[in-house]
């Protein structure tokens, strides 16, 4: 083997080690004040997870990172000279990210994804959030109830976490989810809706899920609980959900006018009128058209009378003020229909997810002798169920 060559003292300058890159030193004030506007949780959007535990394992620990929004280095991500130096410890600048969002944010230095201007409005919308949930008063505990089956060929699902953010935030987070959910998940049902036997069993498991597992979670609650109600089913199920409410029940029901669950904010929102014309006088058999989410065939046998949106369609619920509205105007048919003589009624609906679960709750036993619903199958109405 060739001889090992001896450093050399002089001559050629030895290679010096590279520099290591400090940090920005960050305040033990601005930390603080930074886990408490965030509430120990991951501010980038979507996220939200608490970085004082490990994921995994659930053990108490720090996972929780500062990311800079303008990097603390005008070579880092949307580093700017100057301003990089100056907002190194500034907490506008500063967002409490879990590992690995605070990798999305510095990902590939200058060439990130993430514009400076979209961590602010994550940051932002996170605090503001936080913020009001901090300063929430008359806040009420509320059930998530949930109920999916089957409608025709197409399998619902219902995220839990949808429905705690749409409570949330369709009350400005005075209605707070209860720690358990009761999901009545009936998506993957062994029968569809067009099978002659669907109603009879699909109605059978419906009370028992609801005896088995809702009416515990209300007595236990001390006989006053509050329910928030999200259904994705055939519309007569929607109805029973609600005939097995019932309205003493205090009850928010949610839909599906965009995302998520959530109520349409928008100020200039389409607000919804109805109309119904019932005579003096009706035969004690009655078939009532409920034309909402669309104009709903009239069907043949026995006298007719209809409660309709002057303008029908799919997305006319898109408010809670316009379900109880819709409530409002609904029971003062139902009380035109009791006072005109009729005392049993065929519902036939076109009604959205809401409004099937309201009717139900407010056709109560006790004012009329029997409730049937059916449903239309092209060409013609088919029964369904009778409401108890």
């Amino acid at each position: 083997m060739p001889a090992r060559k001896a450093p050399s003292s002089g001559g050629a300058k030895s290679k010096a080690p590279a520099r290591t890159v400090e940090r920005a030193y960050i305040p033990t004030s601005i930390r603080r004040d930074l886990w408490i506007a965030a509430a120990g949780r991951c501010e980038f959007r979507g996220c939200c997870k608490p970085v004082d535990r490990d994921f995994l394992t659930k053990a108490k620990c720090t996972v929780g990172e500062y990311a800079h929004i303008i990097a603390d280095s005008p070579a880092g991500a949307r580093g700017v000279p100057g301003e990089s130096e100056r907002l190194a410890a500034d907490p506008s600048n500063l967002m409490l990210a879990c590992f690995d969002c605070h990798a999305r944010i510095d990902r590939d230095g200058r060439s990130n994804e993430f514009t400076a201007e979209q961590l602010r409005a994550m940051k932002r919308e996170h605090e503001v959030r936080i913020e009001h949930i901090y300063s929430a008063t008359g806040v009420v505990e509320s059930t998530p109830l949930i109920m999916s089956f089957p409608v025709g060929a197409h399998v619902p699902v219902v995220e839990v976490r949808d429905i705690h953010y749409a409570m949330l935030t369709n009350s400005n987070f005075k209605l707070f989810p209860t720690s358990t959910a009761v999901h009545i998940d009936q998506s993957n049902f062994h029968l569809q809706d067009n099978d002659p036997d669907f109603w009879r069993n699909a109605q059978r498991a419906l009370t028992q899920q609801y005896e088995q597992r809702v009416l515990p979670a209300l007595t236990t609650r001390g006989g006053a609980g509050h329910l928030t109600i999200a259904g994705f089913a055939p519309i007569p199920m929607l109805m029973k959900l609600g005939a097995l409410v019932g309205d003493k029940t205090l009850a928010a029901v949610l839909d599906l006018p965009g995302e998520r669950w959530l109520w349409d904010a928008r100020d200039d929102c389409p607000e919804p009128s109805y109309i119904f014309d019932v005579p003096k006088t009706l035969p004690r058999e009655v078939s009532a058209v409920v034309s909402l989410s669309g104009r709903a065939q009239h069907p043949v046998g026995r006298a007719v009378v209809e409660f309709a949106a002057v303008t029908p369609g799919r997305g006319i619920i898109r408010k809670e003020a316009h379900l109880q509205q819709f409530r409002t105007s609904f029971n003062a048919f139902l009380q035109h229909l009791f006072a005109a003589g009729a005392r049993v009624v065929h519902i036939h609906p076109a009604t959205p997810l809401s409004a099937s679960i309201e009717i139900g709750r407010l056709l109560l036993p006790k004012t009329f002798e029997e409730v049937h619903v059916w449903e239309w199958q092209a060409p013609e109405w088919r029964p369904a169920l009778r409401l108890k």
